[in-house]
């Protein structure tokens, strides 16, 4: 385990890129008219993988599940998304982007992508940090 100051300095950094990623990411969505939780909620619900039951996404975005029933509904109102049931288990609840919806995560995707930080980073140092960050990630939860 690192020092006290170390993860301070790291805790540091990281709200640091998350202000950068927020700040480059902001014009894309508000060109596309969304909410930054509506564009976090859109970012998960990736279509190319089995779809992830509505608890789930609260789980990911660390919120309620009121909250994600409430920015369903938002997506569901702009044409977006659409709440439907589990492919495999009818009882659980998932959201599903319509192909308006699909053009719009692609479109928040390039954006990021474009205005990316890790650009100034080789692949390899992508790929290491890729790692580090998911071990971190998978241990916080």
């Amino acid at each position: 385990m690192g020092t006290h100051e170390t993860n301070a300095r790291l805790v540091e950094q990281v709200i640091g890129l998350t202000t950068l990623v927020v700040g480059m990411t902001r014009d894309v969505v508000e060109a596309e008219g969304l909410t930054e939780s509506q564009a976090n909620l859109l970012w998960l619900v990736d279509p190319a993988v089995e779809p992830l039951s509505l608890r789930q996404l609260a789980a990911r975005l660390k919120c309620d599940p009121s909250n994600i029933t409430l920015l369903s509904a938002k997506l569901e109102e702009k044409g977006l998304a659409a709440r439907a049931s589990h492919p495999a288990d009818g009882r659980v609840r998932t959201l599903v982007l319509t192909e308006a919806g699909e053009g719009v995560r692609e479109r928040l995707l390039a954006g990021a992508y474009e205005r990316s930080p890790f650009a100034s980073l080789g692949e390899r140092e992508q790929q290491q940090l890729h790692r580090l960050l998911g071990k971190v990630l998978d241990a916080a939860r």
